[in-house]
């Protein structure tokens, strides 16, 4: 009986492990849609003036984007497009 008890305590503790690595695996990821979209509300706040392009005063408003502006922009024309500031913020 004890063999079994114990059987049985190391069976519901992998499960409980197994359980809980499921759970962390099953975790929702925000939709690409959604990420597309808080990218496009992000850049149309930063371009302040409207002209479809972040320049550099512009990048200040947002923290962390005015150091990573030189590596951002790609085309190294001194403004971020809106593919050049999705790929610095990841999306």
């Amino acid at each position: 009986m004890k063999s079994r008890n114990s059987t049985l305590a190391i069976l519901a503790a992998s499960l409980l492990a197994v359980g809980g690595a499921i759970a962390q695996q099953a975790a929702p990821q925000p939709p690409a849609d959604d990420m597309k979209a808080a990218i496009d509300d992000k850049f149309r706040t930063l371009d302040a003036n409207g002209d479809g392009v972040i320049s550099q005063e512009e990048a200040t408003k947002m923290k962390g984007l005015a150091e990573r502006f030189q590596a951002a922009d790609k085309n190294k024309d001194g403004k971020l497009d809106r593919g050049e500031f999705a790929t610095a913020l990841g999306g």
